[in-house]
């Protein structure tokens, strides 16, 4: 009968809590491990790694639940709040990752603000204001959007407009100065030539927006994007938009134009930085349409990739577009970047020494855009937002980027967006966790001499910078002997395989 006893006396007061509380650390873990297998973002022996794990944490928390002591039971309590408080905050930062991969990526189209103008002490506040008065348009530049934004005034405000039409940028603004028209209906990238135009730069200041109009535009369309990670390269553009607004897929002047192309067997990175003021002929469908590189990217991705495609001789599978607004976040909330500058110099308010310097986003904005410090002008730029670049995949994959994690993550939502497929940087992800590697980065920026020329989008000489072929030559090289690169075990497997 004593014994009998002593054994109620020590078996555990609630047995159920042996059973329920491993069952959700276990339920726990396998709901995250099942949630990173749905992301695509974990290679297998990851997952098979953590379903191991999980099962060990239910047999520890199961052996404490069982143990008689007060001691044994709370350290299994805690240990399971632990365990679900982990999984949880692990899940939400996966969630936010995932979101703001798919968010930027996959990107399928693009916009083009057309807005009507006026001087700022015009009578016109409206768009019925119109009905009567002369608009301004181009005669041929950026025809289709144009008359795309004619009918959907005329349709939307049931007015009947009267066009009066220009050959030229500087022509359509001397229509509107000189009262020949009462408004000008212009895409909006437009703006920012008139900065370059001696005579014109004030003339965006005189404006006034009476109605802004979005166009979209598909990008890719016809582009196959086949390239996967199991091939050996992938080419991809780095593109700057100096949009004056904060909307990522706004088309507008790039003044940042650099190919990453990348070998996933050597784990090589070859960056090739186009001058912005590169003479090219414009892949815009008209014969001999030469212009500034910058000028490119008003008609859109698709424009910009093929004239980089035509002057390299390669194959442009996707892109990744900046807005410097955001960059400037960017920067920021990762705390800042440590930058090489090959010389010392200002620009704006700040200084800038030579060797490495820590900037912050406003710093490194202004690293990036300026050219009239250096004797090599724009060439130097190229080479500075190439520093800025590097300096910006250093700090975002060093172990301090995840202080500020979500911080990041809302920057690059704001001032990113690619065509990559989400599939495709998933599987880049799991082969980087998977193997580990080391990535080698190499940078060359092409060159070329100064002159002035009529560019495809100015009737006027502007300054250009006129291709130095040897320099291009060269580029070419480069990108074909990275094609051409092996991985040092594949190489090896292949000889074996000939030995045999």
């Amino acid at each position: 009968m004593a014994q009998t006893n002593q054994k109620k006396q020590t078996q555990p007061k609630r047995p159920w809590v042996s059973w329920i509380l491993p069952a959700v650390t276990l339920v726990a873990m396998l709901g995250l491990c099942g949630y990173v297998v749905t992301t695509g973002l974990a290679p297998a022996l990851y997952v098979v790694v953590a379903i191991l794990v999980s099962l060990l944490l239910f047999g520890a928390v199961f052996g404490l639940m069982r143990h008689n002591s007060k001691i044994g039971q709370g350290a299994g309590i805690a240990l399971t709040i632990l365990v679900v408080i982990a999984c949880a905050l692990a899940g939400a930062y996966l969630w936010r990752t995932v979101h703001t991969v798919k968010t930027i990526s996959g990107t399928s189209s693009e916009q083009t603000r057309i807005t009507t103008y006026v001087l700022q002490d015009s009578t016109v506040q409206s768009v019925e204001d119109l009905a009567g008065k002369n608009l301004g348009i181009l005669s041929a530049l950026d025809r289709t959007n144009t008359d795309t934004a004619l009918e959907q005034m005329e349709s939307e405000y049931g007015i009947t407009l009267s066009t009066k039409e220009y050959d030229s940028l500087t022509e359509l603004a001397d229509g509107l100065n000189q009262n020949e028209v009462d408004a000008i209906l212009l895409n909006e990238a437009y703006l920012d030539l008139y900065d370059e135009t001696s005579g014109y730069e004030t003339f965006p200041e005189s404006l006034r927006a009476v109605l802004t109009q979005q166009i979209e535009h598909e990008v890719g369309a016809e582009q196959e994007q086949s390239a996967q990670l199991s091939d050996p390269i992938i080419n991809i553009l780095i593109s700057g938009s100096d949009t004056r607004s904060n909307v990522i897929d706004q088309r507008g002047r790039s003044d940042v134009n650099i190919i990453a192309s990348v070998n996933t067997q050597t784990h090589q990175i070859l960056l090739i930085s186009t001058p912005r003021d590169y003479f090219v002929p414009l892949d815009v469908g008209v014969e001999d349409a030469y212009d500034k590189l910058t000028h490119a990217g008003i008609y859109g991705m698709d424009v910009l990739m093929r004239t980089l495609e035509n002057l390299y001789g390669i194959d442009l599978d996707y892109y990744f577009r900046l807005n410097f607004v955001g960059f400037e976040q960017v920067i920021d909330a990762l705390g800042g970047v440590d930058v090489y500058s090959a010389y010392e110099f200002d620009s704006g308010d700040y200084h800038y020494q030579q060797g490495t310097n820590t900037l912050n986003g406003a710093q490194a904005l202004a690293f990036v855009r300026n050219r009239y410090a250096f004797a090599d002008g724009d060439r130097q730029r190229g080479k500075n937002q190439m520093a800025v670049v590097e300096g910006v995949l250093k700090k975002a994959t060093s172990p301090s980027v995840l202080s500020n994690y979500l911080s990041i993550l809302d920057s690059i939502q704001s001032c990113v967006d690619t065509n990559v497929p989400y599939d495709v940087i998933s599987a880049l992800v799991r082969q980087q966790l998977k193997g580990g590697a080391t990535w080698s980065v190499e940078s060359f920026s092409v060159n070329g001499s100064d002159s002035h020329s009529t560019t495809y989008s100015m009737n006027q000489d502007l300054y250009v910078m006129i291709p130095d072929e040897a320099t291009v030559q060269e580029a070419k090289e480069k990108l074909a002997a990275l094609g051409n690169a092996v991985d040092g075990s594949t190489e090896a497997g292949e000889e074996a395989d000939s030995a045999a």
